[in-house]
């Protein structure tokens, strides 16, 4: 506040068209704020006499005042009100002195204190040199530091980044090294790991679907080389279901078209009618109804009371529009054991597998036909 108040006052009288009231102006503020200056209070006081009645007020009611800030505040207000006397003096006299003024004793009483104005002026200068080495010297040490952290840190990141592994095929970053996701995942890419451990990394927070995806795959890849390798006959079954949740469908198709009939299933009408079925799935998931349905209507021939091929073919049936049929089978499914939750479960992947045109009309044929479920109201 103080400062703010000594520029308003400095800021009235520059040096070059004002020097005797610049210097007045200096010596009033280092009397009234400076209690360490060599300014004689008597001598301000004759100086502001000799500058006219104008200037001797203000010095006494300056004077008068209790804290440094009014003093200077006051001096400004003053020095506000004489400068239009000023500037009248400049314009009809060439001179900023009052008429009233006694000229001799103000170059006097200047001349004897603008050494003592220098040597202050020196000293803020000095001061201002210091602050500014100071201010330098922090702002060095400043630089220094933050330097000195930033190696620190780029350093600390570059170790913890080394000690890191990303598994770009899994979409799955920062894995520390040797820990066990880092084992589990790198099994992964070779075998399949346990659902215990699929559990696992789930709660630890590294699971998705790439990684069941490639789980199912593995899972397929090891039941088709117990079928291929053991002459396991079930693993074909087991290898066609894992093969259809990962997504892989040609290479479990091919060999199923090469198997078909089925003759090596022999008397066992169960497997048989397993492997018809899961053929008739995989030809689902290709969107080849017409060979799904087929295959379906023989397995059903084959075991007329296993609810598998029915499930088969009322998915398909609805699917494709066919919801008449598509009802039937499930009915025929549930009869035969199809669980009440199971069918819920069964009816809501149809729907939502399905194109858009038959989304909307099988929608409109569950709510019609009794079915309640709260996923039919999205989208």
């Amino acid at each position: 506040m103080l400062n703010q108040k000594i520029s308003q006052v400095k800021a009235l009288f520059s040096t070059g068209q004002y020097p005797i009231f610049s210097a007045y102006a200096d010596l009033l503020i280092q009397l009234f704020t400076n209690k360490k200056s060599n300014i004689s209070e008597a001598d301000i006081e004759i100086l502001s006499i000799a500058l006219g009645t104008g200037c001797h007020a203000l010095f006494k009611d300056a004077r008068s005042k209790n804290s440094d800030v009014d003093k200077i505040e006051t001096i400004f207000y003053l020095f506000v009100k004489l400068k239009i006397e000023i500037l009248t003096s400049i314009f009809t006299r060439g001179t900023e002195l009052p008429v009233q003024s006694n000229p001799e004793v103000v170059k006097l009483l200047l001349s004897q204190h603008q050494n003592i104005l220098d040597e202050i002026e020196a000293l803020k200068q000095q001061e201002r040199l210091e602050q500014e080495l100071a201010q330098q010297k922090a702002q060095d040490e400043l630089k220094a530091q933050t330097a000195a952290l930033l190696k620190k840190n780029t350093e600390a990141l570059q170790a913890h980044l080394a000690n890191l592994v990303d598994f770009d095929d899994f979409e799955i970053h920062g894995v520390k090294k040797n820990s066990r996701v880092d084992k589990l995942l790198n099994q992964l890419r070779k075998k399949p790991i346990t659902q215990e451990e699929m559990a696992w990394l789930s709660d630890v927070g590294f699971y998705n679907e790439l990684i069941e995806q490639k789980n199912h795959i593995q899972l397929a890849h090891q039941h088709y080389q117990n079928w291929k390798q053991k002459n396991m006959p079930w693993e074909l079954v087991n290898a066609s279901a894992a093969y259809r949740k990962g997504g892989e469908l040609k290479k479990i198709r091919k060999t199923l078209n090469e198997q078909y009939p089925f003759a090596h299933s022999g008397k066992d009408k169960k497997l048989k009618s397993a492997l018809l079925t899961t053929f008739g799935g995989v030809c689902r998931d290709q969107e080849d109804f017409t060979r799904g349905i087929e295959l379906g209507h023989e397995a059903h021939k084959v075991t007329p009371l296993n609810f598998r091929p029915c499930t088969l073919l009322g998915a398909i049936y609805l699917s494709t529009g066919e919801f008449d049929l598509g009802h039937e089978w499930y009915g025929k499914a549930k009869d035969r054991g199809f669980t009440q939750n199971a069918y819920d479960n069964d009816i809501k992947s149809v729907y939502f597998r399905a194109s858009d045109e038959i989304k909307s009309r099988l929608k409109q044929n569950l709510i019609a036909t009794g079915h309640k479920y709260d996923w039919l109201s999205k989208p």
